[in-house]
């Protein structure tokens, strides 16, 4: 059982992509499984669910680190972020890696906890078309290549989700956002856990070779790449996405993917959907992916804004078809209730101390939450509950998520934590 992320290694443009080709090892030092293990709270390690934090560091030249800063934890509150930190002064770079990675005398540390006996394996790997396509403007205009790693979790379906950016060369050119910009194009087998399906952690190099030569703007560098988990005003809803399930998927109860690329017009409607990816092929999936994409619209774009696209994923998972609370996706807030939308909400608690308390929300089309009851009050009968629920209209989720899941018509947590004398509270949704 493993415990240590994938590292995949993804070489675009005239190199071929191997996966699983472990490159030679960066580190001279870094914790055994067990010493992660034993750094987490025990309360974590008796839940068993695993966890991954990302942390930015100072290196010197002999590879050793200081003074970490953390930077990703995910799921926060359980120790992981912390963990990393606790255990940052036993890992120690090779003086080759140290050189080649440090940008301003820092290096990104990434390390999870995730357990598997089968690592993530590549089902699709973009091609050198689509790298073209999320190729930084100015680079490419300077004939310009780079490199980056990034890494990311890979969801039961296969999809990539949290990415950040490790490294990138060289510094400024914006390659780092044109790797994440590539994930919506990758379609990967999860790993499993005793032949399940669970979470894990990749660690994935990415080479833009150099065009060689100045480019014209016009061409493939110049058009705007939209992220497709933005605020959707129009979304399709998980009813939506069910009704659209292919037949012959659902007589089967076959799961499946599809991305799309389709341009996104100047009233925000999508035009021109082409299919980048499907898999498997043959169930419908991407013709069902098309019906939905009429379903979005986003906010009208600027009067001289350039042609812009945008690709988008969408996932079909079988447990949609069942009953019982809605398939979605990981949530992320579009909007958040202001400093001062919260202290108005909360003035009149008189509790004093860390104050807490988990509303539980329906997602409303655009991403606004109703019908919300409020849970684990802490301190009780402290006026806590009902000053949440009186916040909760100024909360909105984005409406499609990067895995390519919806999230109206689901249910999200959302725990509330109230510092009284220390500011606005901490909210963002459980997935």
């Amino acid at each position: 059982m493993r415990w240590r992320s994938a590292v995949i290694i993804l070489a675009l443009g005239s190199v071929a992509a191997a996966a699983h080709a472990r490159p030679p090892s960066r580190w001279i030092h870094h914790p055994s499984n067990q010493e992660l293990i034993n750094a987490l709270p025990a309360e974590t390690v008796r839940q068993g669910f695993g966890g991954a934090a990302i942390a930015r560091c100072k290196v010197d030249a002999g590879g050793r680190l200081s003074a970490c800063r953390l930077v990703h934890e995910t799921p926060a509150g359980h120790g992981y972020g912390a963990a990393l930190l606790a255990l940052a002064p036993a890992y120690q770079l090779s003086p080759a890696a140290a050189k080649a990675e440090a940008v301003d005398g820092e290096v990104m540390l990434a390390e999870d906890w995730y357990r598997q006996d089968t690592p993530a394996d590549w089902l699709r790997k973009p091609t050198p078309a689509d790298m073209l396509v999320v190729w930084p403007t100015q680079a490419w205009a300077k004939g310009l290549g780079g490199r980056a790693i990034i890494a990311c979790q890979v969801t039961t379906q296969g999809a990539l989700l949290d990415c950040v950016t490790l490294s990138e060369k060289p510094a400024g050119e914006h390659f780092g956002a044109a790797a994440i910009a590539l994930t919506p194009q990758f379609l990967m087998k999860p790993a499993t856990l005793k032949g399940a399906p669970v979470v894990s952690m990749v660690n994935i190099p990415i080479n833009f070779e150099a065009p060689g030569g100045p480019r014209r703007q016009d061409s493939f560098g110049s058009r705007k790449v939209v992220d497709p988990s933005i605020a959707w005003p129009e979304a399709p809803s998980h009813a939506d996405v069910v009704a659209a399930y292919p037949a012959k998927a659902r007589a089967s109860g076959a799961g499946g993917r599809a991305t799309l690329d389709c341009s996104l017009e100047k009233d925000g409607r999508l035009q021109h959907c082409s299919t980048v990816s499907e898999q498997p092929r043959g169930q419908g999936f991407a013709e069902a992916a098309k019906a939905l994409a009429k379903r979005f619209r986003a906010n009208p774009l600027p009067p001289k804004s350039g042609p812009a696209s945008v690709q988008l994923p969408f996932t079909f998972d079988p447990a949609m078809l069942a009953s019982g609370e809605p398939v979605i996706g990981k949530p992320q807030w579009a909007s958040l209730p202001s400093v001062e939308d919260t202290n108005g909400a909360f003035k009149d608690i008189k509790a004093t101390g860390d104050l807490r308390v988990t509303l539980k929300c329906k997602v409303q089309p655009g991403g606004t939450v109703a019908g919300c009851t409020a849970q684990n009050e802490q301190p009780a009968a402290s006026g806590l509950a009902a000053a949440a629920l009186a916040l909760a209209p100024k909360f909105r989720l984005a409406t499609w998520t990067v895995e390519g899941l919806p999230t109206i018509g689901g249910v999200v947590t959302v725990p509330i934590l109230y510092r009284v004398g220390n500011g606005a509270p901490a909210a963002k949704p459980a997935p």
